[in-house]
């Protein structure tokens, strides 16, 4: 089991996930963005579940990236990675992907920063879980 699955267990036995917030006029509008709320020094995470993309944003002019690895819980087993290697205080970077749909459909994402595409984490953040199909 990777650490990742290791953590969003962890996380969701606990109750230390924060939940995606419904924002619409009708449910047929509804949508669901989890975001991070503990490291907002160093970046900003969310999931938009609304298109199945993940939103990373680098604030911190530390020579670090920002990135947010996740786990999809839709059947596929596909986990991945999303970056924002191009400078601090450069806007989001946004990374569509296509998970498949399904009322009991997740992901598990976590961030952190570090130097280079493959060097030590840091500053890593607690494990969100986001709805992929839309609430």
């Amino acid at each position: 089991m990777t650490a990742i699955r290791k953590l969003a267990h962890s996380a969701g036995v606990l109750g230390l996930v924060v939940a995606g917030s419904a924002l619409a006029t009708s449910p047929a509008e509804a949508y669901s963005k989890t975001c991070n709320a503990d490291q907002t020094a160093y970046y900003s995470i969310c999931f938009d579940g609304s298109n199945d993309s993940f939103i990373v944003d680098d604030l911190r002019p530390d020579g670090e990236r920002a990135v947010v690895k996740w786990y999809a819980y839709d059947g596929s087993g596909r986990e991945g990675e999303c970056s924002d290697a191009n400078g601090s205080l450069n806007g989001p970077v946004v990374c569509d992907y296509d998970f498949k749909e399904g009322v009991n459909n997740y992901v598990s994402f976590m961030g952190f920063t570090r130097d280079g595409a493959s060097g030590p984490k840091h500053n890593e953040s607690w494990v969100y879980n986001g709805y992929i199909t839309p609430r």
